[in-house]
Protein backbone atom coordinates (compact mmCIF):
# COMPACT_ATOMS: atom_id res chain seq x y z
CA UNK A 1 0.00 0.00 0.00
CA UNK A 2 3.08 2.13 0.59
CA UNK A 3 3.84 1.74 -2.87
CA UNK A 4 0.82 2.78 -4.24
CA UNK A 5 0.70 5.75 -2.10
CA UNK A 6 4.23 6.96 -3.67
CA UNK A 7 2.94 6.72 -6.94
CA UNK A 8 -0.03 8.72 -6.15
CA UNK A 9 2.07 11.78 -5.76
CA UNK A 10 4.19 10.86 -8.76
CA UNK A 11 0.27 10.68 -10.56
CA UNK A 12 -0.10 14.41 -9.89
CA UNK A 13 3.39 15.00 -11.33
CA UNK A 14 3.09 18.77 -13.27
CA UNK A 15 5.69 19.52 -15.47
CA UNK A 16 5.70 23.31 -15.69
CA UNK A 17 7.91 23.75 -18.57
CA UNK A 18 7.36 20.78 -20.34
CA UNK A 19 5.23 22.50 -23.41
CA UNK A 20 7.72 25.39 -23.49
CA UNK A 21 7.35 26.77 -27.02
CA UNK A 22 5.07 24.28 -28.36
CA UNK A 23 1.45 25.16 -29.90
CA UNK A 24 1.34 28.44 -30.87
CA UNK A 25 2.84 30.13 -27.32
CA UNK A 26 1.47 27.50 -24.86
CA UNK A 27 3.41 27.34 -21.65
CA UNK A 28 2.03 25.20 -18.44
CA UNK A 29 -0.95 23.31 -20.83
CA UNK A 30 -3.57 24.89 -18.31
CA UNK A 31 -3.32 21.60 -16.03
CA UNK A 32 -5.68 21.44 -12.98
CA UNK A 33 -4.23 18.17 -11.26
CA UNK A 34 -4.46 20.15 -8.02
CA UNK A 35 -7.73 19.44 -7.40
CA UNK A 36 -7.04 15.92 -7.25
CA UNK A 37 -5.29 15.63 -4.52
CA UNK A 38 -5.98 14.44 -1.25
CA UNK A 39 -7.05 16.29 1.98
CA UNK A 40 -5.61 20.07 2.38
CA UNK A 41 -2.39 21.02 0.10
CA UNK A 42 -0.72 23.71 -1.14
CA UNK A 43 1.74 24.64 -3.65
CA UNK A 44 4.08 27.07 -5.47
CA UNK A 45 6.94 26.61 -8.37
CA UNK A 46 9.14 28.31 -10.55
CA UNK A 47 9.90 27.83 -14.13
CA UNK A 48 12.66 28.85 -16.21
CA UNK A 49 12.83 28.49 -20.34
CA UNK A 50 15.73 29.01 -22.15
CA UNK A 51 15.16 28.47 -26.19
CA UNK A 52 17.81 29.20 -29.02
CA UNK A 53 15.68 29.67 -32.43
CA UNK A 54 18.03 31.29 -34.91
CA UNK A 55 16.97 32.58 -38.39
CA UNK A 56 19.16 33.43 -41.54
CA UNK A 57 18.52 35.16 -45.06
CA UNK A 58 20.91 36.74 -47.81
CA UNK A 59 21.41 39.74 -45.67
CA UNK A 60 22.75 37.42 -42.58
CA UNK A 61 21.92 36.12 -39.48
CA UNK A 62 19.09 37.49 -37.27
CA UNK A 63 20.63 35.83 -34.04
CA UNK A 64 18.89 34.37 -31.57
CA UNK A 65 15.52 35.77 -31.64
CA UNK A 66 13.59 33.72 -28.67
CA UNK A 67 14.02 35.43 -25.06
CA UNK A 68 14.26 33.60 -21.96
CA UNK A 69 11.11 32.81 -20.13
CA UNK A 70 10.87 32.75 -16.37
CA UNK A 71 7.19 32.10 -14.33
CA UNK A 72 5.26 31.46 -11.37
CA UNK A 73 2.23 28.91 -10.49
CA UNK A 74 0.35 28.83 -7.09
CA UNK A 75 -2.25 26.79 -5.85
CA UNK A 76 -4.01 25.80 -2.90
CA UNK A 77 -6.92 22.99 -2.15
CA UNK A 78 -8.90 21.85 0.22
CA UNK A 79 -12.01 19.32 1.01
CA UNK A 80 -14.96 21.12 2.10
CA UNK A 81 -17.13 18.26 2.71
CA UNK A 82 -17.15 14.54 2.03
CA UNK A 83 -18.02 14.89 -1.81
CA UNK A 84 -17.01 18.65 -2.50
CA UNK A 85 -13.55 20.17 -2.42
CA UNK A 86 -12.29 23.40 -4.25
CA UNK A 87 -9.07 24.98 -5.16
CA UNK A 88 -7.65 28.35 -7.05
CA UNK A 89 -5.16 28.12 -9.13
CA UNK A 90 -2.60 30.82 -10.44
CA UNK A 91 -0.52 30.29 -13.83
CA UNK A 92 0.55 31.38 -16.98
CA UNK A 93 -0.52 29.68 -19.73
CA UNK A 94 0.28 31.23 -22.80
CA UNK A 95 3.47 33.73 -23.08
CA UNK A 96 6.33 34.40 -25.77
CA UNK A 97 8.99 36.74 -26.33
CA UNK A 98 10.97 37.22 -29.18
CA UNK A 99 13.79 40.13 -29.88
CA UNK A 100 15.71 40.62 -33.11
CA UNK A 101 18.47 41.57 -32.10
CA UNK A 102 20.44 41.64 -36.02
CA UNK A 103 19.38 41.82 -39.37
CA UNK A 104 17.05 43.88 -40.89
CA UNK A 105 14.61 43.84 -38.32
CA UNK A 106 16.82 44.69 -35.49
CA UNK A 107 15.07 46.10 -32.51
CA UNK A 108 11.76 44.49 -33.35
CA UNK A 109 10.01 42.81 -30.29
CA UNK A 110 6.97 41.57 -29.09
CA UNK A 111 6.31 39.78 -25.32
CA UNK A 112 2.89 38.09 -25.49
CA UNK A 113 1.80 36.98 -22.13
CA UNK A 114 -1.47 35.96 -20.43
CA UNK A 115 -1.84 35.33 -16.58
CA UNK A 116 -4.97 33.41 -14.99
CA UNK A 117 -6.74 32.98 -11.68
CA UNK A 118 -8.96 30.04 -11.82
CA UNK A 119 -11.43 28.69 -9.62
CA UNK A 120 -12.39 25.07 -9.55
CA UNK A 121 -14.76 23.31 -7.59
CA UNK A 122 -15.50 19.29 -7.87
CA UNK A 123 -18.44 16.88 -7.27
CA UNK A 124 -17.61 13.50 -6.51
CA UNK A 125 -20.10 11.10 -7.31
CA UNK A 126 -19.44 8.19 -4.97
CA UNK A 127 -15.96 7.17 -5.44
CA UNK A 128 -15.27 6.61 -9.00
CA UNK A 129 -16.74 9.79 -10.60
CA UNK A 130 -16.76 13.19 -10.32
CA UNK A 131 -17.37 16.80 -12.33
CA UNK A 132 -15.67 20.35 -12.18
CA UNK A 133 -15.13 23.40 -13.36
CA UNK A 134 -15.29 27.41 -12.30
CA UNK A 135 -14.49 30.31 -13.43
CA UNK A 136 -11.30 31.80 -14.69
CA UNK A 137 -9.97 35.28 -14.45
CA UNK A 138 -7.50 36.31 -17.14
CA UNK A 139 -4.94 39.44 -18.02
CA UNK A 140 -3.61 39.09 -21.38
CA UNK A 141 -1.37 41.71 -22.88
CA UNK A 142 0.83 42.65 -25.50
CA UNK A 143 4.07 44.80 -25.57
CA UNK A 144 5.33 45.39 -29.40
CA UNK A 145 8.37 47.53 -30.88
CA UNK A 146 8.54 47.93 -34.13
CA UNK A 147 12.38 48.06 -35.75
CA UNK A 148 14.51 50.33 -34.67
CA UNK A 149 14.73 53.61 -37.23
CA UNK A 150 18.28 53.92 -39.80
CA UNK A 151 19.90 57.35 -39.92
CA UNK A 152 18.99 58.14 -44.02
CA UNK A 153 22.51 59.37 -44.45
CA UNK A 154 24.64 56.53 -42.77
CA UNK A 155 21.93 53.44 -42.70
CA UNK A 156 23.17 53.01 -39.31
CA UNK A 157 20.22 52.13 -36.58
CA UNK A 158 19.17 54.93 -33.98
CA UNK A 159 17.85 54.21 -30.48
CA UNK A 160 14.22 54.35 -30.60
CA UNK A 161 11.51 52.27 -32.39
CA UNK A 162 8.97 52.91 -35.76
CA UNK A 163 6.62 51.87 -33.75
CA UNK A 164 5.70 51.15 -30.07
CA UNK A 165 2.34 49.51 -28.27
CA UNK A 166 1.80 48.32 -24.61
CA UNK A 167 -1.88 47.17 -23.96
CA UNK A 168 -3.63 44.67 -21.55
CA UNK A 169 -7.00 43.95 -21.06
CA UNK A 170 -8.68 41.71 -18.49
CA UNK A 171 -11.76 38.80 -19.16
CA UNK A 172 -13.85 36.09 -18.16
CA UNK A 173 -13.84 32.35 -19.26
CA UNK A 174 -14.23 28.95 -17.90
CA UNK A 175 -12.84 25.26 -17.06
CA UNK A 176 -15.32 22.10 -17.14
CA UNK A 177 -14.75 18.66 -17.05
CA UNK A 178 -15.42 15.22 -15.69
CA UNK A 179 -13.46 12.35 -14.64
CA UNK A 180 -13.48 8.53 -13.84
CA UNK A 181 -11.37 6.73 -11.63
CA UNK A 182 -10.71 3.60 -9.48
CA UNK A 183 -8.56 4.85 -6.55
CA UNK A 184 -7.50 2.12 -4.80
CA UNK A 185 -5.46 1.47 -7.84
CA UNK A 186 -4.75 5.40 -8.78
CA UNK A 187 -6.53 4.36 -11.76
CA UNK A 188 -8.00 8.15 -13.54
CA UNK A 189 -9.25 9.44 -17.05
CA UNK A 190 -10.11 12.94 -16.88
CA UNK A 191 -11.37 15.20 -19.64
CA UNK A 192 -10.69 19.17 -19.11
CA UNK A 193 -12.41 21.78 -21.55
CA UNK A 194 -10.68 25.47 -21.51
CA UNK A 195 -12.79 27.79 -22.84
CA UNK A 196 -11.49 30.94 -25.53
CA UNK A 197 -11.36 33.93 -23.75
CA UNK A 198 -11.47 37.43 -25.96
CA UNK A 199 -10.30 40.58 -24.99
CA UNK A 200 -11.77 43.74 -26.78
CA UNK A 201 -8.81 46.47 -26.78
CA UNK A 202 -9.22 50.11 -27.47
CA UNK A 203 -5.71 52.00 -28.05
CA UNK A 204 -3.33 53.93 -29.73
CA UNK A 205 -0.36 52.87 -31.76
CA UNK A 206 2.64 55.02 -31.73
CA UNK A 207 4.56 55.54 -34.65
CA UNK A 208 7.82 58.04 -35.56
CA UNK A 209 7.89 59.70 -38.53
CA UNK A 210 9.17 62.89 -40.06
CA UNK A 211 7.44 65.11 -37.87
CA UNK A 212 7.79 62.51 -35.13
CA UNK A 213 6.32 60.58 -32.96
CA UNK A 214 2.46 60.15 -33.75
CA UNK A 215 -0.14 58.03 -31.84
CA UNK A 216 -2.88 56.51 -33.76
CA UNK A 217 -6.32 55.33 -32.63
CA UNK A 218 -6.63 51.83 -32.95
CA UNK A 219 -9.17 48.57 -31.47
CA UNK A 220 -8.52 44.79 -32.06
CA UNK A 221 -8.88 41.69 -30.14
CA UNK A 222 -6.95 39.86 -27.97
CA UNK A 223 -7.96 35.75 -27.99
CA UNK A 224 -6.64 33.28 -25.89
CA UNK A 225 -7.86 29.76 -27.76
CA UNK A 226 -10.09 27.08 -26.72
CA UNK A 227 -8.73 23.92 -25.60
CA UNK A 228 -9.19 20.24 -24.59
CA UNK A 229 -6.87 17.96 -22.53
CA UNK A 230 -7.47 14.53 -21.94
CA UNK A 231 -5.55 12.60 -18.90
CA UNK A 232 -5.37 9.03 -18.21
CA UNK A 233 -3.06 6.91 -15.89
CA UNK A 234 -2.76 3.79 -14.23
CA UNK A 235 -0.25 1.64 -12.88
CA UNK A 236 1.35 -1.17 -14.49
CA UNK A 237 3.33 -2.52 -11.55
CA UNK A 238 2.76 -1.93 -7.66
CA UNK A 239 6.14 0.40 -8.26
CA UNK A 240 5.46 1.86 -11.50
CA UNK A 241 2.80 4.73 -13.25
CA UNK A 242 1.98 5.20 -16.46
CA UNK A 243 0.52 8.81 -17.32
CA UNK A 244 -0.62 10.17 -20.65
CA UNK A 245 -1.76 13.01 -22.24
CA UNK A 246 -3.38 14.59 -24.99
CA UNK A 247 -3.77 18.08 -25.10
CA UNK A 248 -6.02 19.85 -28.23
CA UNK A 249 -5.54 23.47 -28.98
CA UNK A 250 -8.11 26.01 -31.25
CA UNK A 251 -5.31 27.59 -32.70
CA UNK A 252 -6.55 28.08 -36.19
CA UNK A 253 -8.11 31.69 -36.27
CA UNK A 254 -5.66 33.43 -33.64
CA UNK A 255 -4.30 36.57 -34.64
CA UNK A 256 -3.14 39.18 -32.45
CA UNK A 257 -2.68 42.01 -35.06
CA UNK A 258 -2.72 45.67 -33.86
CA UNK A 259 -4.09 47.02 -37.44
CA UNK A 260 -1.63 49.75 -38.17
CA UNK A 261 0.98 47.61 -37.43
CA UNK A 262 -0.28 45.04 -39.58
CA UNK A 263 -0.55 47.76 -42.95
CA UNK A 264 2.61 49.26 -42.45
CA UNK A 265 4.66 48.49 -45.69
CA UNK A 266 7.58 48.16 -44.34
CA UNK A 267 7.32 45.84 -41.23
CA UNK A 268 3.72 45.07 -40.87
CA UNK A 269 2.11 41.91 -40.96
CA UNK A 270 0.42 39.51 -38.07
CA UNK A 271 2.20 39.61 -34.69
CA UNK A 272 0.63 36.09 -33.95
CA UNK A 273 -1.20 34.01 -36.45
CA UNK A 274 -2.17 30.55 -36.53
CA UNK A 275 -3.78 29.02 -39.11
CA UNK A 276 -3.85 25.05 -37.77
CA UNK A 277 -4.96 23.65 -34.56
CA UNK A 278 -2.48 21.48 -32.81
CA UNK A 279 -2.51 18.09 -30.81
CA UNK A 280 0.43 17.28 -28.81
CA UNK A 281 0.86 13.93 -27.01
CA UNK A 282 3.12 13.28 -23.90
CA UNK A 283 3.97 10.35 -22.03
CA UNK A 284 5.16 9.85 -18.76
CA UNK A 285 6.66 7.07 -16.44
CA UNK A 286 7.12 7.09 -13.28
CA UNK A 287 9.27 4.59 -10.75
CA UNK A 288 9.03 4.41 -6.99
CA UNK A 289 12.96 4.49 -5.80
CA UNK A 290 11.96 4.24 -2.10
CA UNK A 291 9.24 5.06 0.40
CA UNK A 292 10.41 8.58 -0.05
CA UNK A 293 11.40 9.39 -3.67
CA UNK A 294 9.84 8.89 -7.49
CA UNK A 295 11.58 9.59 -10.33
CA UNK A 296 10.32 9.85 -13.70
CA UNK A 297 10.79 10.31 -17.27
CA UNK A 298 8.75 12.10 -20.33
CA UNK A 299 8.21 12.62 -23.61
CA UNK A 300 5.73 14.61 -26.18
CA UNK A 301 5.46 15.16 -29.40
CA UNK A 302 4.04 17.78 -31.65
CA UNK A 303 3.32 16.85 -35.88
CA UNK A 304 4.43 20.00 -37.66
CA UNK A 305 1.11 21.78 -38.31
CA UNK A 306 2.12 23.68 -41.75
CA UNK A 307 1.90 26.81 -40.51
CA UNK A 308 3.29 29.46 -42.48
CA UNK A 309 6.87 32.22 -40.88
CA UNK A 310 5.63 35.53 -39.62
CA UNK A 311 7.85 38.10 -37.75
CA UNK A 312 6.84 35.92 -34.06
CA UNK A 313 6.19 32.62 -35.61
CA UNK A 314 9.76 30.69 -35.83
CA UNK A 315 8.79 27.48 -34.98
CA UNK A 316 5.93 24.88 -35.74
CA UNK A 317 5.88 21.37 -33.96
CA UNK A 318 8.37 19.32 -32.26
CA UNK A 319 9.43 16.62 -29.80
CA UNK A 320 10.85 16.65 -25.83
CA UNK A 321 12.54 14.44 -23.36
CA UNK A 322 12.67 14.94 -19.90
CA UNK A 323 12.51 14.31 -16.27
CA UNK A 324 12.75 14.70 -12.61
CA UNK A 325 12.46 13.14 -8.95
CA UNK A 326 10.17 13.83 -6.63
CA UNK A 327 10.73 13.92 -2.42
CA UNK A 328 7.90 13.58 0.00
CA UNK A 329 8.22 13.40 3.40
CA UNK A 330 5.93 11.30 6.01
CA UNK A 331 5.10 14.94 7.60
CA UNK A 332 3.51 16.15 4.12
CA UNK A 333 5.91 17.83 2.56
CA UNK A 334 6.89 17.28 -1.01
CA UNK A 335 9.63 18.99 -3.65
CA UNK A 336 9.81 18.31 -7.31
CA UNK A 337 12.90 18.99 -9.31
CA UNK A 338 12.36 18.49 -13.43
CA UNK A 339 13.54 19.57 -16.62
CA UNK A 340 13.21 18.69 -20.23
CA UNK A 341 14.93 19.22 -23.81
CA UNK A 342 12.75 20.08 -26.78
CA UNK A 343 14.14 19.96 -30.84
CA UNK A 344 11.93 22.51 -32.61
CA UNK A 345 10.46 22.55 -36.27
CA UNK A 346 11.82 25.47 -38.07
CA UNK A 347 9.80 27.94 -40.38
CA UNK A 348 11.01 29.45 -43.58
CA UNK A 349 9.74 32.21 -45.83
CA UNK A 350 8.91 35.92 -45.98
CA UNK A 351 8.26 37.28 -42.42
CA UNK A 352 7.23 40.83 -43.56
CA UNK A 353 7.64 44.01 -45.32
CA UNK A 354 10.47 43.76 -48.39
CA UNK A 355 12.73 41.33 -46.45
CA UNK A 356 14.36 38.55 -47.56
CA UNK A 357 13.29 35.11 -47.24
CA UNK A 358 14.08 33.55 -43.69
CA UNK A 359 14.76 30.23 -42.62
CA UNK A 360 14.93 28.68 -39.02
CA UNK A 361 16.79 25.54 -39.75
CA UNK A 362 17.45 24.38 -36.36
CA UNK A 363 16.04 25.84 -32.65
CA UNK A 364 15.88 23.69 -29.36
CA UNK A 365 14.82 24.76 -25.89
CA UNK A 366 15.29 23.96 -22.30
CA UNK A 367 12.82 23.97 -19.30
CA UNK A 368 13.31 23.32 -15.45
CA UNK A 369 11.07 23.71 -12.98
CA UNK A 370 10.88 23.59 -9.21
CA UNK A 371 8.09 23.20 -7.09
CA UNK A 372 7.75 23.15 -3.11
CA UNK A 373 4.10 21.81 -2.01
CA UNK A 374 2.79 20.96 1.38
CA UNK A 375 -0.19 18.37 1.99
CA UNK A 376 -2.31 19.16 5.72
Amino acid sequence: MKSLKALFYASTVILAPSLSHAGGFDLTGQPISIIFEEGNYIEGSVGLVTADVEGTNALGNSGNIADDLTFLTFGAKTDITDWFSAAIIYDTPFQRETTYEAGPFTGTAADVEANTITAVGRLKFGENFSVYGGPRLQRARIDLQGPFARNPATGAFTPFSVFQIDVGDTAFGFVAGAAAEIPEYKIRAALTYNSAITHDVDTEETFFGPTGFVSVPSSFDLETPQSVNLDLQAPISKSTLVRANIRWVDWGGVNFSPPNFFNNPNFGGPVVEYTEDTFTYRLTVAQRINENFVGFVTGSYEADGGEEISLFKSVDGGISLGGGVIFESDEGLRLQLAGEYRWLEGTSGVQAGAAPPTSFDQADAVGLSFKVGYRF
